[in-house]
């Protein structure tokens, strides 16, 4: 009877008896193989979602520059006394075939480098920090219509680059056409591409500077209507 119960005790303290190092290892081996098939796939999930914020915030900053524009036209503030137009984005210079006023997105991207407070040049940055990220802004215009020294139309372009992508090192001009949104496992193509680009028209609205661009496009030397 004894002997009985002894038996039966061995058995139940063997039963509870902890891991052996050989079921140890291979729960170890099991948990790094789960976890190396999962982690590209979180890598890629937040990297995706940085870039798609990024690109959002950029398309943001895109709009708040033409918006700025257009009220300085709307205004009459985008020129000085002066006929320099010291308010008004620089004047980009283009190449090819293009005439001044046809394809505003032809225009070369910013020239690498440390983005400035007031750009001189349409290839020249500036720098905006957005809920603590930081952007390279480009903005620049075509030479545009005008009635005496009076701007009354032009085109406009906008692209926000990420800011580490105007700093590296680089010769040249960065790409004009802007990053592809697709998933990726690090920066993907904004390191070299805008996250956002907007082209748009900025014609003055106020009734002077509206007058000035009937008068731009008639094709008579007289003063239409109500303009005198």
């Amino acid at each position: 009877m004894i002997t009985h119960r002894l038996k039966r005790y061995l058995q139940a303290t063997r039963t509870s008896d902890g891991l052996t190092l050989i079921e140890c290892l291979v729960a170890i081996v099991m948990v790094g193989l789960i976890g190396s098939a999962i982690a590209p796939a979180l890598l890629i999930s937040v990297a995706t979602r940085v870039q798609s914020q990024k690109a959002e915030q950029a398309l943001g900053l895109a709009q708040t520059e033409i918006d700025k524009v257009r009220q300085l036209m709307d205004r009459g503030e985008a020129f000085a006394a002066s006929p320099t137009l010291t308010n008004l984005p620089p004047s980009a210079t283009f190449t090819g075939t293009y005439t001044a006023d046809s394809l505003v997105a032809n225009v070369a991207g910013p020239t690498y480098g440390a983005p400035v407070a007031n750009p001189s040049t349409a290839f020249r940055t500036r720098a905006v920090e957005l809920n603590g990220e930081r952007f390279a802004v480009q903005v620049y215009r075509t030479p545009g219509r005008f009635v005496g020294s009076v701007p009354v139309s032009f085109n406009l372009g906008v692209r926000v680059y990420d800011y580490d992508a105007v700093v590296a090192t680089g010769s040249g001009n960065l790409a004009k056409d802007p990053a592809s949104l697709r998933m990726v496992s690090s920066k993907g193509q904004r390191t070299a591409r805008p996250l956002a680009a907007l082209y748009t028209t900025v014609t003055a609205s106020d009734g002077a500077s509206l007058c000035n661009y009937i008068q731009y496009l008639s094709t008579t030397a007289s003063v239409p209507t109500g303009c005198n």
